[in-house]
């Protein structure tokens, strides 16, 4: 039932006057209706028909925040099938963004409330033939954005559409989950609950109906029957099940259990694991994950909606950023509180890549006080909708965590714990009693501060900063860390040249952006274009050259913000903020680009992700004087270390090696280097490689003497293989590929390693998968400091591009 929907807009209860038009059969288009897509958003179709201008672009938004104050009017042509006696009808409607009534020929037979509570609705007896339905989407409610008061919120929706730090104000109203007619027989199987345990799977089933008997298969990977059982409630045993393993540890096998009775039947996917969370102190919540028994170090990202516009989200687009999670080594996805309960396509896909999910209520901080509501009535429809939500994802063995909201505190800033919070409580019954296989956690961060910070009582799980600390003081502040989580964290950084391209306004495309109005709506918290400027000694002169130094202090400042924090052996992991935007911004704390196109930033903290990692413990990325910097390693077995101090010309100033066994993080030795005012470069010997300054800046990178870079290009099917040589000059650091075609064009490149360094002589090689881009619109820009650009093409090899993309 996702095709062929119309939608049209009313003021106020305008539509109750031409109700006969919620039953009309006129032709599609008539009357002011246009076309909707289900599952959609209003201001999705409002813009795909030209009704709006796009909110994407600019200050646009700003032109379109009138649609959330209208009632909404979505309406269909329904064929039902022959029944035969004994079959039931329903309407199912997964998601309803967030109010609404639900018409057949006219005649309300349902009313709901919840954006992420679906709805069922029974229509046996009112069916048979041609049939009109309509739903009328109520404005959407009143609730805070980002300052404002947390009390106030009175509703169960995502708070980060009414304006918050990455997104203008974009309230999402709509059918956003799909919609659909569903026949059964006398019994419907309104739910059922598979527990894996040991080599046993538990089944339990609701029923709605006449008893009936069930029938309960399993089936592996490859479709084989491996158990089978029937009843209400059943025990499946597999004997030796394949296990579902985290991404990096082995496949996610999962199983397939297919639950009938007479008429009914659903299916859910299974994985045999044993998630668990152990407090590693006394006094503290559980931080330390355990899989199977073995501890494991969170290597995580902080998720947000993949647009503000979530219900017309494709798949694809879904796919590709968990695709880029899974290929970084990520073990865990935190769903920010001020977003979404996430759908079951998201579920499915961390299913299958063994991503772990911490899931959190909707619920969040807010600038001036972030205490939720105590009004029963709230406390009520908040574990009413709980009641709901945890069932339809429980089966998932990706979810590992609920928890009650992002970042809700006492007036002193202490995060909030169950006991003092109803809701929070009300929330924690209901997640222990219908799902109490999940750990818990009442918000995050959580124990007695709220920050990383460094004197008084050592925090638990900790949030901050989010900005980079000055090229003096960065390092050092993350190497004084002791949270034994890190739950919330990031570095800042100005999006993709292609992306302002698509988003910023041609006559704003020039320096400075800060304390300019289109700049300012589009990411004004994370601009930071003056600490960029100090850090190249303020001769950074257009766009491009801001981007890519901005990206550079990005990627450099969250890579040692990660690889500090997984050096310390209490720490429980890290979860940076946040991987991808719902919105365009030009300037983000974003991973990866609203487009899909990931920031320098990604790949740096891939490479600490990996399981095989050298890394440096420094005292700042501008040194002084002699500067020392300590080796450390994690592997999983034996491996040669070799450590490097380089100037950009290739010449050694010292060299250390060292055998390790393999194991945790452990520090292997120190090496020392006299800085002399230039830049230096520490090369590590598994790629991993931090540029310092022993003068003043990064200035010199403006100025470096060009180098001379040769590319040679092999295609197979979606696969790219690029060869790059340094052939004359000096080393040619921060070389990047990126996506050449305009920034709206569909599909994605997903590279293996970029944003690399290349030394005098040496040559890297370097792979890309491209997903959905045909063969003839492939097209990536070598761009470096002191490379000049270069377009790269399936059949020109390279060719020069303007100067400064």
């Amino acid at each position: 039932m996702d095709q062929r929907w119309e939608l049209r807009g009313f003021l106020g209860d305008d539509w109750q006057l031409h109700r006969a038009q919620l039953h009309a059969r006129d032709g599609r288009g008539a009357g002011g209706w246009v076309p909707a897509s289900v599952p959609g958003s209003v201001l999705a179709d409002l813009l795909a028909a030209g009704q709006v201008p796009s909110p994407y672009v600019g200050r646009q938004s700003l032109l379109s925040e009138w649609v959330s104050q209208r009632t909404w009017v979505y309406r269909t042509r329904l064929s039902a099938p022959d029944m035969a006696p004994g079959e039931r009808a329903y309407l199912e409607f997964d998601g309803i963004d967030h109010s609404a009534s639900v018409y057949l020929d006219g005649e309300r037979i349902a009313t709901h409330e919840g954006t992420y509570v679906p709805l069922v609705v029974e229509v046996t007896g009112l069916i048979t033939g041609e049939h009109s339905l309509a739903v009328v989407v109520d404005p959407a409610p009143v609730s805070e954005p980002q300052v404002g008061y947390t009390a106030k919120v009175s509703v169960h929706k995502g708070r980060m559409g009414y304006g918050w730090d990455f997104c203008p104000r974009i309230v999402h109203q709509g059918l956003w989950g799909p919609v659909r007619l569903r026949v059964t027989g006398p019994t419907r199987l309104a739910d059922v609950w598979a527990r894996p345990a040991g080599t046993e799977i538990v089944v339990r089933t609701e029923l709605d109906g006449p008893q009936a008997d069930v029938e309960h298969t399993l089936r592996d990977a490859d479709g084989r029957v491996v158990a089978t059982a029937t009843g209400e409630h059943a025990v499946l045993d597999v004997g030796q099940p394949r296990r579902w393993h985290l991404n990096g540890h082995g496949e996610a096998h999962l199983y397939e259990l297919t639950t009938a009775v007479k008429g009914d039947e659903r299916r859910v996917r299974v994985g045999f694991r044993d998630v668990r969370f152990r407090a590693d102190q006394a006094g503290t919540l559980p931080y330390r994950l355990t899989v199977d028994g073995e501890p494991v170090t969170i290597k995580g990202w902080n998720w947000v909606p993949a647009d503000a516009l979530y219900g017309a989200v494709e798949e694809a687009k879904v796919r590709h950023l968990l695709t880029l999670a899974r290929d970084a080594g990520v073990t865990m996805l935190r769903v920010w509180g001020g977003g979404l309960i996430e759908s079951g396509m998201f579920y499915d896909l961390c299913d299958e890549y063994g991503i772990l999910v911490w899931q959190e209520f909707a619920q969040s901080s807010s600038g001036m006080r972030s205490v939720p509501s105590e009004d029963e009535a709230f406390v009520a429809r908040m574990a009413w909708e709980a009641e709901r939500i945890v069932p339809a994802r429980r089966n998932h063995p990706s979810l590992a965590v609920w928890c009650g909201g992002n970042e809700l505190q006492r007036a002193d800033g202490v995060p909030l714990t169950d006991a003092e919070s109803p809701v929070l409580q009300a929330l924690h019954d209901v997640v222990a009693r219908l799902d109490p296989d999940r750990h818990w956690l009442p918000t995050s961060p959580s124990g007695p501060v709220f920050g990383n910070t460094f004197e008084g009582p050592s925090p638990h799980d900790a949030h901050g900063p989010w900005e980079h600390q000055g090229l003096s003081d960065h390092y050092g502040f993350y190497d004084r860390g002791r949270s034994l989580l890190l739950s919330e964290f990031g570095v800042e950084g100005m999006s993709n040249v292609r992306a302002i391209e698509s988003v910023v306004p041609e006559q704003a495309r020039r320096l400075p952006t800060t304390r300019h109005p289109v700049w300012d709506h589009l990411g004004r918290w994370w601009n930071n274009e003056p600490l960029v400027q100090e850090a190249f000694g303020g001769a950074i002169g257009d766009l491009a050259t801001m981007s890519r130094a901005s990206q550079f202090l990005q990627a450099d400042g969250l890579r040692y913000a990660v690889e500090a924090n997984l050096r310390r052996p209490e720490s429980c992991g890290v979860l940076p903020w946040q991987l991808n935007e719902s919105f365009p911004n030009g300037w983000c704390t974003a991973a990866v680009d609203y487009f899909g196109e990931p920031k320098a930033v990604y790949h740096y903290v891939r490479r600490a992700y990996r399981n095989v990692h050298v890394c440096a413990a420094l005292p700042a990325q501008r040194v002084d004087g002699e500067v020392a910097a300590t080796v450390w390693a994690w592997s999983d077995g034996p491996a040669e270390v070799t450590a490097r101090f380089l100037r950009l010309d290739g010449s050694e100033l010292a060299k250390e090696h060292w055998t390790t066994e393999g194991g945790p993080p452990r520090p292997l030795g120190e090496i020392r280097c006299a800085g002399d005012g230039e830049l230096l470069l520490l090369d590590l010997s598994t790629g991993n490689r931090y540029l310092l300054t022993s003068g003043p800046d990064f200035a010199e990178l403006l100025t470096l003497r060009q180098a001379r870079v040769s590319t040679h290009l092999e295609t197979a099917g979606t696969t790219w293989t690029l060869r790059v040589r340094h052939e004359d000059g000096p080393a040619a650091p921060f070389l990047r590929l990126l996506d050449a075609r305009p920034a709206a064009a569909r599909g994605w490149m997903r590279w293996d390693d970029n944003a690399v360094d290349l030394l005098p002589g040496e040559e890297r090689v370097l792979r890309c998968e491209w997903d959905g881009v045909p063969s003839e619109e492939r097209r990536v820009l070598l761009d470096g400091w002191n490379v000049g650009p270069q377009l790269i093409t399936p059949h020109q090899g390279h060719l020069p591009e303007r100067p400064g993309s």
